[in-house]
């Protein structure tokens, strides 16, 4: 059993990286603030230590399970890292039709967003189902549509396909001048196939495709053109008292930008991969768990009106990550976790500052996880971080997992 894991394991570090995406499994489609504005901050060489830290600590669900997932925790000073979603679909009619609602905020490369889609899906066949749901703001011109559509296979897989149009509306409803010179949209397709008796195992794939889209921005002087690949793929499975989650996830764009202020075009590009295995032995009381992590980062090119610079960056990051349980009461229970990472850090601006690093960073983090209703698996969680590689708090962080 143990010569089976660490081939699996390392099978995973050497799977060929073609499919650059978005490191979770919703649709991710095109976005003005992320072309225009961009992010509101750089990250530091403890960025991403942060993330991995304050991951979820419960599987996550079946993308069709409803529920309240959260995690948030501090970033530094001023900034907090927050993934949320709340997701709800009220079936009727003997659940032929339902109302949804689907509530999500978090971040990627390009800052903070929030999505609440509310709309409304139909049993066409007791395979087949199609949804309509929208993303309503009270500015007309910033609403976006999701056409999706939905079949289940006799062996309890299932195909959804969404047709995304941001912004449908814009260039009839805005006020601004501002107007897509080629409109945006996004597509995105998951596949999900279940398997053997365990509720998490399974392998799920994502994909979202935004083609190429041209945006004319005059309140922020620049025309950008913006495509992007972003996908996922995951597998759970459990091997006798052994449980396993491998995950691949990336990103790729390529943007150009007409800055009224340069003669010409600035290229953009950004290609993400991130690597993850993630073992969990059940037999013992313990349950000690070890964790295998490579993150990737590219990026070249202007960062958007926020930042409004051009930088350079390479950043690589391997981490090992470890953990255990220890019971403390019937309904509370500590997991100490440990995180060593190495980041590998060239950076730099056009104003030729450069911002290299090389060193190790580390996190330990003691979170306390407390069962609100075993009846509804609720669980809160609360968990204070210490760095290992400089005298100081590491941060806090806070979670809730309540499926409904």
């Amino acid at each position: 059993m143990r010569t089976s894991l660490m081939i699996t394991i390392g099978i995973t570090l050497l799977m060929p990286a073609t499919l650059a995406a978005e490191l979770n499994h919703l649709p991710q489609p095109w976005r003005q603030d992320a072309v225009v504005l961009g992010a509101e901050t750089t990250a530091n060489e403890e960025r991403y230590l942060h993330e991995l830290s304050y991951a979820h600590s419960q599987p996550a669900p079946s993308v069709i399970d409803n529920g309240i997932r959260g995690t948030g925790g501090s970033v530094g000073s001023r900034r907090l890292y927050l993934d949320f979603r709340f997701r709800q679909d009220y079936g009727f009619n003997q659940d032929r039709q339902g109302f949804l609602l689907d509530i999500q905020r978090s971040e990627d490369f390009d800052g903070i967003y929030e999505r609440q889609l509310v709309g409304f899906r139909h049993q066409l066949t007791d395979a087949t189902q199609v949804w309509l749901q929208g993303d309503v703001f009270a500015d007309k011109s910033r609403s976006d549509v999701y056409l999706s559509g939905r079949h289940t296979f006799s062996n309890g897989a299932w195909l959804h396909a969404s047709w995304i149009l941001p912004d449908l509306y814009f260039n009839d409803k805005t006020n601004s001048d501002d107007a897509f010179v080629d409109s945006a949209q996004s597509y995105f397709l998951q596949w999900h196939r279940p398997a053997g008796q365990h509720q998490q195992s399974g392998t799920t794939a994502s994909l979202t495709y935004s083609p190429p889209s041209t945006f004319d921005s005059r309140r922020e002087g620049l025309v950008v053109e913006n495509e992007t690949i972003r996908g996922a793929l995951t597998h759970r499975n459990r091997f006798g008292h052994w449980g396993l989650r491998l995950t691949l996830s990336g990103e790729h764009t390529r943007r150009h930008y007409d800055l009224d202020e340069l003669a010409a075009p600035i290229p953009t590009s950004r290609d993400h991969v991130k690597l993850e295995a993630k073992a969990v032995y059940h037999r013992y009381r313990l349950q000690p768990g070890l964790g295998v992590h490579y993150f990737y980062l590219r990026e070249q090119g202007y960062t958007g009106r926020n930042l409004d610079d051009i930088e350079d960056l390479r950043r690589k990051e391997p981490t090992l990550s470890g953990h255990f349980s220890v019971a403390l009461a019937p309904a509370v229970t500590l997991k100490p976790a440990i995180y060593l990472s190495f980041p590998d850090i060239d950076q730099m601006d056009s104003g030729s500052d450069e911002e290299d690093y090389r060193a190790f960073t580390g996190k330990l983090a003691l979170p306390f996880e407390i069962l609100l209703s075993r009846e509804e698996g609720a669980i809160l969680t609360l968990a204070p971080t210490v760095y290992l590689h400089k005298a100081a708090f590491g941060g806090g962080n806070l979670q809730l997992h309540w499926p409904m």
